[in-house]
């Protein structure tokens, strides 16, 4: 189906009316009956066409309306607080011939770990897991460059722990390693209410965008409008990490650990339309 604006139906019959007239008058010598036939035809076929293309008034003018004008900004907010609370992340890591007894002692290395946490106050319900696999290698020697034909499975159990009380941070990340874990990703700080962090900077970047926006529309001799859309995203930005690993060649005392203020960055963009 054709839709047609009322501007080009309008432009349709005239050029229906001068083709004919034209025609009429490079016709005249013809037989009257075959001249009304033309026109017979000729306003058939305007009428089919039209049948064709529907209610106008809901053409293409009603079906694909253009933008209306509009003035788009964006705005960014970065609201600072003062960390409050210590995210941890360890391993345990086995690898053993057999993968029954892999799956034991990384489960003992972890309930030791956790116990170790839970000493010092952490809760049971700030210690998750975040990851477990298991999988089979053939065992390869280096010296003679051939496999050996013996299976080894390797297990990683993750966990994340969050530590509330941050002055414990060093002591619970000790704890830990010297309750089993065997290897410590990073130690991030970051706010326990993060909403609070977010709504401010939020605020902080409408105010931004909309100062823009006026800015733009007194240098343009425009009015503002409402907003007819908004969108907005966060930058995440790493904290303070700290690798620390349970080996025999690292040390199991208290780490020193500094914390750092913790910044949420919030970008907005914002269409006003134009009055």
């Amino acid at each position: 189906m054709v839709n047609l604006t009322a501007a080009e139906e309008k432009e349709l019959w005239s050029k229906l009316l001068e083709s004919d007239q034209e025609y009429n008058s490079r016709s005249s010598s013809r037989e009257s009956e075959v001249s009304g036939m033309r026109g017979f035809l000729l306003i058939g076929a305007a009428a089919l066409l039209l049948a064709g293309c529907g209610d106008v008034s809901n053409g293409v003018a009603g079906q694909y309306q253009p933008y209306p004008p509009s003035v788009s900004v964006t705005g960014i907010g970065t609201a600072v607080g003062v960390a409050d609370m210590a995210v941890i992340n360890f391993n345990i890591d086995v690898s053993d011939i057999d993968a029954g007894s892999a799956v034991d002692e990384a489960t003992e290395l972890a309930e030791s770990a956790i116990a170790a946490a839970a000493e010092l106050g952490v809760s049971e319900e700030d210690i998750e897991t975040v990851g477990y696999s298991l999988y089979m290698e053939e065992e390869y020697d280096y010296n003679t460059y051939e496999y050996t034909g013996e299976n080894i499975y390797h297990l990683t159990h993750s966990f994340s722990v969050k530590v509330r009380d941050i002055d414990q941070a060093g002591d619970v990340l000790a704890a830990l390693v010297r309750g089993g874990a065997t290897s410590v990703g990073g130690i991030n700080f970051t706010i326990s209410n993060r909403g609070e962090l977010i709504a401010e900077a939020r605020d902080l970047a409408l105010i931004e965008a909309r100062a823009t926006a006026e800015q733009l529309a007194e240098g343009l001799n425009i009015s503002l409008g409402d907003p007819v859309s908004v969108s907005e995203w966060i930058d995440y930005y790493g904290y303070d990490n700290y690798g620390y690993g349970g080996y025999d060649d690292y040390y199991y005392d208290s780490p020193p650990i500094s914390p750092d203020n913790s910044s949420v960055t919030l970008n907005v963009s914002v269409s006003y339309a134009i009055d």
